[in-house]
């Protein structure tokens, strides 16, 4: 790992930290029904999906992943579980290389016009949902 690269990812580690302590943030967290001796992924907006998902699988679902994107500071969380959604017949199903990256993904998800973002992801492995963290409606 090249020394920027590292410096990127300590850059991303604090980032989360400092907005993991606002009020805001934790509040976020709380409604999506995570407790804070729980795991959270940071993941550069750069890296690899099948990287970030070998991180993911380490872990009991649901799986928070927080997006940093280096060169504007953009934050965004997001989490992962495991779905039997999309198996149906008649449900259509977004191929999503491994090879594309989690910043490309979670744009993706948010040009969908809809309060949560689904995508049943396969490379030989099981299916992945995806919800955006937001705060609910009031």
């Amino acid at each position: 790992m090249a020394t920027s690269e590292e410096a990127l990812r300590r850059k991303a580690a604090f980032a989360v930290a400092r907005d993991l302590g606002s009020h805001k943030t934790r509040s976020l967290f709380e409604a999506s029904g995570y407790r804070s001796d729980e795991q959270i992924i940071v993941a550069l907006e750069s890296d690899t999906i099948e990287d970030v998902f070998t991180r993911v699988r380490r872990f009991a679902p649901p799986v928070a992943v927080a997006i940093y994107w280096p060169d504007s500071e953009r934050l965004e969380y997001t989490s992962f579980k495991p779905t039997a959604e999309g198996k149906a017949a008649g449900v259509p199903r977004e191929q999503i290389g491994g090879t594309a990256t989690i910043g490309m993904l979670f744009e993706h998800a948010e040009q969908q016009q809809r309060g949560q973002y689904r995508f049943n992801l396969t490379w030989d492995k099981p299916d992945m949902s995806i919800n955006r963290f937001e705060a609910a409606p009031a």
